[in-house]
């Protein structure tokens, strides 16, 4: 990709995720059960187990019957006070550094705050990172919140491409600097997700993690949707391959313990676009002869279906 083509879809993204959507997101009901719930998944994911084979992680996740699916902030992540004890394999320590690239509106970064504060003279740091100043702003409404109310965490945000070479200042000071670095759904918007991998992967301290999770569509394997459309700002039209993101981890980035898989299926309630541009072909067929239930969600028309989610992980040596 081009410098003039990397631009053009920075460009398109900042088009689509626009004010009104950065108003209306954090109502969704698919990003008021997905937030809580990758915060409870990354939170308590273990580095040292085997990954879920595709049996473990067939099972659906969540009751479309309740609000958010059932999940809740308060009542679906791990206890703040015994969370140390509970998940001691958890990457999530007090007083680590961590990124949550592409961050957007702070949804979901603002949950891993509890389990980062520390009373010692140990600071943690969060940063967001992103390319949308309309989302940061709401990111930054959640970072005053979370800086007055735990103590030893910094959450911050930089506005900022980390390819564009007039971001050196900024970027530089990420170099080898992170404990651990989060995206949740945004790889499959990046066109040249491999040089930001490589890129991402400077930013870790040795032994530094970054987990990428992601909507997986099984057809992309089989190449059954390869020759459907994305949309304006979805690059990678339903989602992303488990061999290319982990030759993209290990061989482009260098990095080691790297490994991909399919953490859940969950239910969503989510738009038709969503649902043209994501979702395997079977669903979309099922869109197209209304055999999908739906219901009217802030105005708007929205259908259950059945998502996958892709986990990929990789460790700095």
């Amino acid at each position: 990709m081009t410098e003039d083509q990397h631009k053009l879809a920075i460009e398109a993204n900042i088009k689509v995720f626009d004010s009104k959507m950065a108003e209306d997101y954090d109502k969704r009901d698919a990003m008021q059960f997905l937030s809580t719930f990758f915060a409870k998944s990354l939170l308590e994911f273990d580095v040292s187990s085997p990954r879920k084979t595709p049996e473990e992680s067939n099972k659906l996740v969540g009751d479309p019957e309740q609000p958010n699916n059932g999940f809740s902030p308060d009542k679906s992540l791990p206890d703040p006070d015994t969370f140390g004890t509970q998940f001691p394999y958890s990457v999530f320590k007090p007083g680590m550094k961590m990124m949550d690239f592409a961050c957007g509106t702070g949804i979901l970064t603002q949950y891993f705050a509890p389990y980062l504060a520390t009373n010692s003279d140990q600071t943690s740091d969060i940063i967001g990172v992103d390319i949308n100043s309309t989302f940061l702003a709401k990111y930054n409404e959640k970072a005053s919140h979370v800086n007055a109310t735990y103590d030893g965490v910094a959450m911050t945000s930089y506005l900022c491409d980390i390819l564009d070479p007039t971001a050196q200042q900024i970027v530089s000071q990420f170099e080898g600097a992170m404990d651990l670095i989060t995206c949740t759904l945004s790889y499959h918007h990046i066109d040249n997700y491999e040089k930001v991998t490589q890129k991402l992967a400077t930013f870790l301290r040795p032994g530094g993690w970054l987990f990428i999770v992601d909507f997986y569509n099984e057809d992309v394997e089989t190449s059954v949707s390869a020759t459907k459309s994305a949309s304006e700002a979805v690059r990678h039209m339903g989602g992303l391959k488990v061999d290319a993101l982990n030759k993209t981890l290990g061989e482009y980035s260098k990095l080691t313990n790297v490994s991909s898989a399919r953490e859940a299926r969950v239910y969503l309630w989510q738009e038709q676009p969503f649902i043209e541009h994501h979702l395997p072909d079977e669903i979309n067929e099922k869109l197209k002869n209304k055999q999908l239930r739906s219901k009217i969600s802030n105005g708007t028309t929205v259908y259950l279906v059945e998502t996958s989610l892709i986990l990929a992980i990789g460790q700095k040596k």
